[in-house]
């Protein structure tokens, strides 16, 4: 063996590897992110309070010491619908996971010593209905612990908030179109623009009508035949294996519409700033990897802490995702069309800043 020639294959690799500039962020900066984002996470799950959404049509004292207890839990935080509302509609206009209906005969009824329900109504897909249970159940059982020694004065009648049973899948898949459609979009763009750029094709496209927003209009329109075949394939196998229930509507289309124009300008924008190959690349990814884990793709966005879900606030795939999920799982077409606009209107921003930085002749 001679030491001389491994040294020098040594340095030959090391200099080919520091030269490839994705191969830095692979290595050191995308395990760092993965660390960031799930420590992030997983170092709050579960200490953020839960939204508990209560219907109270009793006045009394017997309804008041019960919400007292609940909020005295810090496991739940109480949001209030009024009793005027109609409960069927309201949960479906706004997607609601965790409702309590305290019926308006609950503290006469504690008052003479009759059994008086509570109503828990819970999305069974979601994995935060656990920990709204057991901060009832825990507050019931101790009322009635002190009571009368444990018999059950107050009892808690379950019942599903949703219509048709769902499962985890249904939740999940819906995202996972969203987070599909992104990842094709942004990359193909962004990869097709720097290999173009290095091949002098815009440079041959500077002599020719086409324009960068005609251009532009070719990707989103191919794209969208791409986002459409991934659906029907995602959703063919999901309802043919796992027996998926969800239904595609004007909404998704429309959705799927908006997501792939905004996606695609995104990737536009990225490739024109970072004019480098592997540089923008690394940039693609680490504008993509924060949104697909900050964005309710995995997670409800409710387990993650709260400075967590300000910034998931901003992030464009948590409104295509939750648009999808309202329009095909929940049937809430309120929530599907007010994400759409959401979509539809950073769609048409990006749009407009790719077009109007991209100039054939810089390229």
């Amino acid at each position: 063996m001679r030491p001389k020639h491994v040294m020098v294959d040594l340095k030959g690799q090391a200099r080919s590897f520091f030269r490839i500039k994705s191969n830095l962020f692979w290595v050191f900066a995308f395990p760092l992110l993965l660390i960031i984002i799930f420590g992030a996470i997983f170092s709050n799950m579960g200490s953020e309070a839960v939204t508990l959404n209560v219907q109270n049509l009793d006045e009394g004292t017997g309804s008041q010491q019960l919400l007292t207890a609940l909020n005295g839990t810090g496991m739940v935080k109480l949001k209030f619908i009024s009793p005027a509302t109609n409960l069927d509609q309201h949960i479906k206009d706004n997607s609601l996971a965790h409702v309590m209906v305290i019926p308006a005969n609950y503290s006469s009824n504690l008052a003479s010593n009759v059994t008086a329900p509570v109503e828990l109504r819970l999305d069974e897909t979601v994995s935060t209905s656990g920990t709204v249970f057991n901060a009832v159940n825990g507050v019931v059982n101790a009322i009635n612990l002190q009571m009368a020694g444990g018999e059950q004065h107050i009892v808690i009648e379950m019942g599903s908030i949703v219509q048709k049973r769902f499962s985890f899948l249904d939740f999940f898949v819906p995202g996972i179109i969203g987070l599909t459609i992104m990842t094709t979009c942004v990359f193909n763009v962004q990869g097709t623009i720097s290999r173009f750029r290095t091949n002098g094709i815009f440079r041959k496209l500077a002599t020719t009508p086409m324009t960068p927003f005609e251009w532009l209009l070719s990707r989103i329109l191919w794209h969208l035949f791409i986002s459409f075949l991934t659906m029907a394939v995602i959703m063919g196998f999901g309802m043919l294996i796992f027996g998926m229930n969800m239904s595609v509507n004007l909404p998704v289309v429309l959705m799927i519409v908006a997501g792939s124009a905004m996606f695609s300008a995104l990737g536009m924008i990225v490739a024109r700033f970072v004019k480098n190959e592997e540089t923008a690349s690394m940039a693609a990814n680490a504008i993509t990897f924060p949104m697909m884990f900050l964005s309710g793709t995995f997670f409800q966005l409710e387990m993650m802490p709260s400075y967590l879900q300000q910034v998931a606030a901003v992030l464009p795939l948590t409104y295509m995702s939750q648009g999808l999920r309202d329009a095909m799982v929940y049937d809430n077409q309120a929530g599907a069309y007010f994400n759409l606009a959401v979509v539809a209107v950073i769609g048409v921003i990006f749009v407009i800043v790719a077009v109007l930085i991209t100039k054939w002749e810089e390229e």
